[in-house]
């Protein structure tokens, strides 16, 4: 019978390396290269092992799969929360979120097979999606950011509506409207960039503009604060004080904005509106404090665990979109009162 000095012997890799790799728990630990090349090897040596993690009658046991790299989620802290509003309900409903998954190196879809459901965080391809549901049917997408309502039940907020509403109340105030967001990639199953989609919060703008016949200005960046401050310098190049109003997509990003104005000696919410999406704990602390709009974060990953679990226990042919809205909290920047 083979053993795990056996299989490290052939791979040409530690015990210890084997170990994880064969392990449900710690799988992820180990470079997919190595873990397909243990695995290789231990089929071919007939050697037991299972992926699934260890059953617990009293316990379900979920997966939870982000699209987003660690650099991404150190940089916009609104992932972060979604990711501990998963672990807050898994901790209050006795749910194991016992594998992680980050799709830098890809990932197999019948790795998911043996769990109770997977929650996917972030923006996956659709073809990936239909993939992990052809081996585990129990799926949840927590701001996908994409329309494919049709094959998964997703959690997100009203982000379209709400930009429509910034817009509507902005428009009074200010006549040249602005926006600066990020475009989102989605990701293949392989850990590949999948196409290029808008966010809501853009297709939204675009639409806005169209519909009340006014000149489209938008500015997209990678979503860091150096980019949204050179992109607040190039409008203000072009457009100068015509450029009365702006819609920025995160609060993260209206640091950069605003300091892109202090350099033309602009001022927020005199010279130029400004509305931001997020209502980070930093918002109301800036000066001026800036008004944004609150976006459920942890209430997300919380609903998506309890939305999972509803699909194990009641299982179903049709697909649910639930929506968590979000709320304007109005400060100096701007306020239409």
């Amino acid at each position: 019978m083979a053993t795990i000095k056996d299989i490290s012997r052939l791979a040409q890799v530690s015990p210890g390396t084997v170990s994880r790799a064969l392990s449900p728990d710690k799988s992820e630990y180990v470079a997919k290269e190595t873990r397909d090349k243990v695995r290789e090897v231990a089929d071919k040596l007939g050697y037991k092992y299972s992926l699934a993690p260890k059953p617990d009658k009293n316990q379900l046991n979920f997966a939870l799969i982000t699209t987003l790299s660690l650099k991404e989620e150190t940089r916009d802290e609104y992932w972060r929360f979604v990711r501990r509003g998963v672990y807050e309900a898994a901790k209050s409903q006795n749910i194991s979120i016992k594998r992680v998954v980050r799709l830098d190196e890809g990932v197999e879809p019948n790795d998911f097979a043996a769990y109770d459901a997977v929650i996917i965080v972030g923006s996956l391809s659709k073809s990936a999606i239909n993939a992990i549901k052809s081996f585990n049917p129990n799926v949840v997408l927590v701001d996908g950011g994409s329309d494919v309502d049709d094959v998964v039940d997703t959690v997100d907020t009203n982000l379209a509506q709400l930009t429509d509403k910034a817009l509507n109340e902005m428009t009074p105030h200010a006549q040249t409207i602005g926006f600066i967001g990020g475009s989102r990639h989605e990701v293949n199953l392989d850990g590949s960039q999948g196409r290029i989609i808008d966010d809501a919060r853009t297709l939204t703008y675009k639409t806005w503009c169209s519909i009340n016949h006014h000149q489209p200005i938008v500015k997209l960046t990678d979503w860091t604060t150096k980019q949204s401050m050179d992109a607040t310098d190039d409008l203000l190049n072009e457009y100068g004080n015509q450029l009365d109003g702006l819609l920025v997509a995160s609060d993260p990003l209206s640091i950069g904005v605003m300091k892109g104005l202090a350099k033309h000696h602009v001022v927020p919410g005199k010279n130029v509106k400004i509305i931001s999406f997020d209502d980070l704990e930093f918002a109301s602390y800036l000066t001026p404090s800036l008004t944004s709009i609150w976006l459920p974060k942890v209430e997300l990953g919380y609903a998506a665990v309890l939305h999972a679990e509803t699909l194990v226990k009641f299982p179903r042919d049709w697909h649910v979109r639930n929506i968590i809205p979000g709320k304007f909290h109005y400060r100096e920047t701007f306020n239409p009162d």
